[in-house]
């Protein structure tokens, strides 16, 4: 089988260990870390505030000899030997159809009935061959035919997998020892479960439909086809195992979290040393280790400007410490927020570069003038993004989900690996705008009796899906609500003026908790792993976030769905969006790869009055 390449990106959101994938020949799982083969150049990422969250956090679920983040592997052109970098893939499922097999054999109504049936015998793995393209096909008494995978598995919310297992469920009211041949029948064109049944020659059968019904499939077997082994002696499940097409959209969800990489000295040796932690951490025990550093194509130009004892300098001075807070979302707004008119250093290889601009030079207009307490450029940023785990049929909770202060990471998701040596991550680099919100604006619209009486209903919204999901309560507060309503309005519109598409911007979102430091703010920003991110584009919108953020908010005083929109409610019981307020895909919703909190926690009223009035808008009158 050639080989197939997906981007990093890809591996880790999309395809990671334990997502099926359908390859133009067969249908495989991608396995679990084991799987993932290095060749000499492999890549460490240098993130530490992520790995010690992700130490914190993940606890047990980490190797004791833990290492770090790691680039997924990277494709080597010269080579197609086994032992080539690359992530391997395991045949799954087990079960398939054998193409154009019409075969009558034990059927019964009469010949017109059968005419509309398209009739496809069973057939599992050890009963295929391969032929010489490396395809599977089966070779009855007539001729050798190909062979589709099953489209439907089972699996459980702890996100086990398992091939069904189709003849013990057609003959579970029979004779279970039959092993007659089975087939895959479908009636007509519709897709009604009730007309795709499976039979077996022997008169049993069973149909589409009955596989939806509760407790119809049995319990898990707790079986993780992507690990090695897949099932341990000692493990056990129990839970009610649910019907999943191999295509359906919630077979995988990945849990991932993101930091921006930030710098925690003005000593630029310092920072340089940081940038290059992983290169300098395999060579410093050598004796020639300033002259390997000096020749390294990745470290040559970068240490060029410092001598031999300012950087032997900046490596004693360097403790490793934190120097604002260990939680990196606070570490972010800490460092953006500062109010230094440079932040980081300007360079090829610099993890952050930005620039806090004059607020007077901006000619900021009310209500802006009040509430935005600092724009600060970002020239350049690096994100970094890890993978730790998945989910199945119900989405994890984002890291967005909880508080500013006591960010938790979910960890109830399935195993990467059986024993998790390291994590893969991917480093992309960008540019955005941040902008500072004055807490004391946001504090005395939160005083206000309308604006309490609203975080009531958002509160009861908030319970309302977690009820749903089977979670505690997650209450982020209102202040959190409108700086997400803020910034998806000003995302649309700086896609309109900045030359990048909606889908390439991303948010994220600071708003403390009761009872915690003022912080708030927003950060819109780009970034690829090429050099696309870094173009200027965004961060020059800086300088007009004025007139943005009043054409932004102006465009959600209507919506061409009013008054349903306007109308919409998180406490109503005519549909399950607790965690929308007005708010729907024609003003504040966008591509979810841009928002952190899957499009939710939305309401354009507490921004503006709607055309059903509104009492807790911010903005009542917002000039340009």
């Amino acid at each position: 089988m050639a080989d197939i390449t997906q981007s990093f990106s890809q591996l880790l959101l999309t395809y990671g260990p334990g997502a099926m994938l359908d390859l133009p020949d067969q249908a495989v799982i991608v396995s679990g870390l084991q799987g993932w083969r290095y060749g000499p150049n492999m890549k460490p990422v240098a993130e530490d505030r992520l790995i010690g969250l992700l130490r914190d956090q993940l606890g047990d679920k980490l190797s004791p000899t833990f290492s770090g983040l790691r680039q997924p592997p990277e494709q080597d052109e010269e080579r197609r030997d086994d032992r080539a970098p690359g992530v391997e893939v395991l045949l799954f499922p087990s079960w398939f159809t054998v193409d154009e097999d019409t075969d009558p054999s034990g059927a019964e109504g009469d010949k017109g009935s059968q005419s509309l049936e398209k009739r496809r015998r069973m057939v599992e793995f050890e009963h295929l061959t391969v032929t010489k393209g490396g395809k599977l096909s089966y070779k009855d008494d007539k001729k050798r035919r190909e062979v589709n995978p099953i489209r439907f598995v089972a699996a459980c919310t702890k996100g086990h997998l398992q091939d069904i297992d189709w003849r013990f469920l057609v003959h579970r009211n029979g004779d279970r020892t039959c092993r007659k041949p089975m087939y895959w029948v479908e009636r007509g064109v519709s897709s009604d479960p009730s007309d795709i049944s499976v039979r077996c020659t022997c008169g049993a059968m069973l149909t589409m439909a009955d596989l939806y019904k509760p407790k119809f499939l049995g319990t898990c077997r707790a079986e993780s086809p992507w690990l090695q082994p897949q099932r341990l002696a000692d493990e056990v499940c129990g839970i009610d195992l649910r019907l999943l097409p191999r295509s359906a959209t919630n077979t995988y969800f990945a849990q991932t979290v993101t930091v921006i990489s930030l710098t925690n000295s003005d000593d630029r040796a310092r920072q340089t040393i940081q940038e290059h932690r992983p290169t300098i951490d395999s060579i410093r025990a050598l004796p020639n280790f300033l002259e390997i550093l000096r020749n390294l194509p990745n470290t040559r130009d970068a240490f060029s400007e410092f001598t031999d004892d300012e950087i032997l300098r900046a490596l004693d001075e360097e403790t490793g410490e934190v120097t604002t807070s260990a939680n990196p979302r606070i570490a972010e707004f800490d460092i953006l927020a500062s109010g230094a008119r440079f932040i980081g250093h300007d360079g090829p290889t610099s993890h952050l570069f930005a620039e806090t601009l004059p607020l007077e030079d901006l000619d900021l207009k009310e209500p802006w003038r009040g509430y935005v307490k600092g724009v600060i450029k970002v020239h350049r940023l690096r994100e970094v993004t890890c993978l730790y785990g998945f989910t199945r049929l119900e989405p994890p909770p984002t890291a967005a989900e909880s508080e500013l202060d006591e960010i938790q990471l979910a960890v109830d998701g399935a195993d990467l690996a059986r024993n998790v040596e390291w994590l893969p991550a991917i480093e992309q680099y960008g540019e955005g705008i941040f902008l500072h919100v004055d807490p004391d604006f946001l504090n005395r619209w939160r005083a206000r009796a309308a604006v309490g009486e609203r975080t009531l209903v958002l509160r009861e919204g908030e319970a309302r899906e977690a009820e749903r999901f089977g979670r505690p309560p997650s209450h982020l507060g209102i202040a959190y609500w409108a700086l997400h309503s803020l910034s998806h309005a000003l995302m649309s519109e700086l896609s309109l003026e900045c030359g990048y598409p909606l889908s390439s911007l991303k948010e994220r979102v600071y708003s403390s908790g009761a009872g915690q430091a003022d912080r708030y703010g927003l950060l819109i920003y780009t970034s690829t792993a090429g050099g696309q991110g870094t173009l200027g584009g965004l961060s020059g919108m800086a300088h007009r976030v004025g007139e943005l953020l009043s054409r932004a908010v102006k465009r959600l005083a209507l919506c061409s769905n009013d008054p349903i929109c306007a109308e919409h409610s998180p406490v109503g019981d005519h549909d399950d969006r607790h965690l929308h307020g007005a708010a729907c895909h024609a003003c504040l919703l966008i591509p979810e790869t841009s928002c952190e909190a899957r499009n939710t926690r939305l309401d354009r009223g507490l921004l503006v009055p709607t055309v059903v009035g509104s009492r807790y808008a911010c903005f009542e009158i917002v000039h340009g």
